[in-house]
């Protein structure tokens, strides 16, 4: 054990050893790895290629292999000084970032155990081949982002160990027959400007990745390498119409892109592509897709054909076993059946948005394998008017999207057998009720959208959704709504109880219809519902101080929900001993009355200003235990307002005071101080109305608390942020919830624009799992803020 213990401590202290505090190195740094005699220097910023040589030279012993890193540097005196002055065994040579227009030869010369060479990033315009004949073994060569025009037949001569090559983001259109060494592995040429690919690929027999994204090549025909090693083409962002009669041979292959291209047609050539994994042919033309167009691919799990002209699948699918995310939105599919999908255990997602879908068909209760994963179907912005109970059997189903369609009605066997379902989106439809729904069991729903519809009555509609969380209704014809809605609905989220919460704004029931209805509710301590609605934001606290609402009528004759909040329970035991006399609640017995508070009433005659009761009370010492005397200051206004008003005059033994009360009744503001201006009251000559209607213009709220500081006091403008946020957390599994329901979606433009990146890595299309030579694939395929580099 000790001696594995030492091995390890040595193994990580060499890197340490070598790199320990050496001011002199100055102004590079040292970087400590964990590598054996493997050391990383850094020199940036600096002003010029004498400093660097001069700060490392004979600071290393030579069997250290030595990763040397030159950034944003003044370069200008290179050709005067030799990289072999510095008697360093360099391995790994990065130079980017330091504007080089070209490379002189002579500080290259007797580097030859150089195996990683970098000049990305810079403004070379010519590939430095003379520099590169000094370089035998290098393997990994990045030359990309840079003003490269051609790449002709001697420029990589000297190089002919090379298996990596980036020549991302130049300016390429010339590329010779014979130009890239024979062996290979990885080719990067995308982002540049090739239109003929000038059969400079057919000889390299040993490729395995090839990148010619975004591009103008219009043909791949005789142009592919012809080995049958390749994994992985990146060709999207170009012109092509046909896929090359090559790729019929290509079984390795097990990644394909060719998305934003002007492919017409797949022309069966995948059809023996065994291994193939994903493939990618958004935003091209194609019409169709023969039944047999992937008979062979079994391992393709990822199929994203969305954005072309397909009218029907065909039952192409049928073949991919392992087939996980298909992606099929806007194209021009006019019918689906469910039998497509039938005996695809492996599907989780299936995007059929934004086509033109009017019927779905196949039953699946008896088709759909019991071990079905299908968790996503999308059916969005489609022409569906009815579901004819086609998704029976989907019993993994977990996320149906159904918004912006025309459906009318929900049929009671449309959700039969759906008992993962956790959310429904019916949003953007033409549903008149809900009804059907009390016979079918969703027990496992917990979100509901029904926003934008037509419904009109809520009565036992939820009475199958025992778990319902939330229940968006937002912009429907409601006008009634029973408490035996939500009577055996509660709640859960993660096994936790939660709080049910009902959207229902911009519908036109009454409000006073909805507190008939909602409070009763509210008395069932099992019972936790929010409400939103027009008529006021708040929620159980509604019900909770119903005693305390005043209905005041306004100038249009509504009615408004004006909530004044209770003194706290310590205040209620003190009343006794409390001077001067609280008012006490309307109808009720207790000794504190709420200040009742309410927006400015309109009357035509007459008009007052101030309301003022004076009451003399003069105690005298008597053994009887104490009385209340209440008097009812007298007014010119409605008795209405009266009843709410009192006085309360308290006695008790051995004490003579004199109590004055003014009570002034202004727009929703007490009087805080005395310069307060008072405020004129008008009462209108009219009845109240029973019912509560929504108004432009929301009152002032003067929030009271006995217990709080002062109160504060909103303005009518104001907006009411202070509604509680919901306790209601997504489920453990909801991916892609808002991106097919509440917009219509845009289909991705037929020209993917990028900027060309400044960074130093080899852009995101590179995937490293077709890197079969790990000591020398780039570094930076695994670490994107790196350029690639052997590890």
């Amino acid at each position: 054990m000790a001696s594995f213990v030492y091995a390890v401590w040595s193994i990580t202290n060499v890197a340490s050893v070598h790199c320990s505090v050496r001011p002199e190195l100055s102004p590079c740094t040292c970087e400590p790895t964990y590598a054996h005699n493997y050391v990383e220097l850094s020199c940036e910023k600096v002003d010029s290629f004498h400093t660097i040589v001069d700060a490392l030279s004979n600071k290393f012993e030579p069997n250290v292999n030595i990763s040397l890193k030159i950034t944003h540097s003044q370069l200008e005196d290179l050709e005067m000084r030799s990289f072999m002055d510095m008697k360093l065994n360099l391995v790994k040579l990065r130079m980017l970032w330091n504007g080089l227009k070209s490379v002189p030869e002579l500080p290259f010369r007797g580097l030859s155990n150089v195996e990683y060479l970098g000049l990305g990033d810079n403004e070379l315009e010519e590939i430095p081949k003379h520099m590169l004949n000094h370089m035998p073994v290098v393997k990994t060569l990045d030359i990309g982002r840079c003003r490269i025009r051609s790449a002709l037949q001697d420029d990589f001569k000297g190089t002919q160990m090379l298996t990596n090559l980036f020549m991302p983001t130049n300016n390429l259109t010339r590329l010779d027959r014979g130009t890239f060494p024979p062996g290979l592995v990885t080719l990067h040429l995308g982002r540049n400007n090739i239109e003929n690919l000038n059969g400079s690929l057919r000889h390299l027999n040993k490729l395995e990745s090839l990148f010619i994204n975004k591009n103008r090549i219009t043909t791949l025909e005789d142009q592919l390498p012809e080995s049958n090693l390749v994994k992985l083409i990146m060709a999207q962002n170009n012109m092509l119409v046909h896929l090359p009669e090559r790729m019929r041979q290509m079984d390795k292959l097990e990644t394909l892109h060719v998305q934003h291209n002007h492919l017409v047609s797949l022309d069966r050539v995948l059809k023996n592509a065994r291994n193939l994994n994903e493939f990618y042919v958004f935003n091209n033309r194609i019409e169709s897709l023969a039944r047999d167009e992937f008979q062979m691919a079994t391992k393709l799990e990822e199929l994203d054909i969305a954005c072309n002209n397909i009218k029907s699948l065909n039952g192409s699918l049928l073949p991919l076993q392992s087939l996980c995310n298909a992606n099929f939105s806007f194209n021009l599919i006019d019918e689906f059946s469910m039998d497509e999908i039938r005996g695809l255990r492996s599907l989780k997602q299936l995007d059929l948005s934004n086509n033109r879908i009017r019927r779905l068909s196949g039953r699946q209760e008896n088709n759909i394998d019991k071990n079905s994963y299908l968790v996503e179907l999308y059916l969005d912005f489609n022409e569906l008017t009815s579901l004819d109970g086609a998704l029976m059997g989907l019993n993994s189903l977990r996320i149906l999207g159904l918004t912006h369609n025309q459906i009318e009605r929900i049929l009671p066997e449309d959700f039969i057998g759906l008992e993962k379902l956790e959310i429904l989106e019916l949003s953007h439809n033409k549903l008149l009720t809900l009804r059907e729904m009390q016979t079918t069991v969703l027990p496992s729903l917990k979100i509901l959208k029904v926003d934008y519809n037509n419904l009109t009555v809520l009565d036992k509609d939820f009475h199958g959704l025992p778990v319902l969380c939330q229940a968006h209704m937002t912009h429907n014809q409601i006008i009634s709504i029973s408490h035996e809605l939500v009577a055996k609905t509660n709640c859960i989220n993660h096994n936790v109880a939660g709080k049910l919460e009902l959207y229902l704004e911009d519908n036109p029931f009454h409000c006073k219809m909805l507190l008939d209805e909602y409070c009763p509710l509210m008395a069932n301590t099992e019972k936790r519902i929010r409400l939103r609605t027009k008529c006021f934001e708040a929620y159980e606290d509604v019900c909770k101080n119903r005693q305390f609402v005043l209905m005041v009528p306004t100038n249009d004759l509504t009615q408004q929900v004006i909530p004044v909040i209770l003194p706290s329970t310590d205040l209620l035991k003190k009343a006794d001993n409390l001077l001067p006399p609280l008012f006490a609640p309307l109808g009720g017995q207790g000794n504190i009355k709420p200040l009742i508070l309410a927006p400015a009433i309109q009357i035509l005659e007459p008009t007052i200003t101030t309301t003022t009761t004076t009451t003399t009370t003069t105690t005298t010492t008597t053994t009887e235990p104490p009385t209340k005397t209440t008097t009812v200051a007298p007014t010119t206004t409605s008795i209405q307002l009266n009843e709410m008003i009192e006085n309360v005059n308290e006695t008790t033994n051995n004490e003579t005071f004199s109590v004055s009360n003014e009570t002034e009744v202004t727009t929703l503001m007490p009087r805080l101080n005395t310069t307060q201006e008072t405020q004129s009251i008008q009462l209108a000559k009219t009845e109240f109305n029973d019912q509560a209607a929504t108004t432009t213009q929301k009152p002032s709220i003067l929030v009271l608390n006995m217990d709080d500081s002062p109160p504060s006091v909103m303005p009518p403008d104001a907006k009411n942020n202070n509604v509680p946020k919901t306790e209601y957390a997504t489920m453990e599994y909801i991916p892609n919830i808002g991106n097919h329901a509440n917009h219509e979606l845009v289909p991705p433009p037929d020209v993917l624009i990028d900027d060309d990146s400044k960074s130093n890595s080899i852009h995101e299309e590179y995937h490293t799992k077709v890197i079969t030579d790990y000591d020398n694939a780039p570094q930076n395929l695994l670490q994107p803020d790196e350029p690639p580099e052997n590890p």
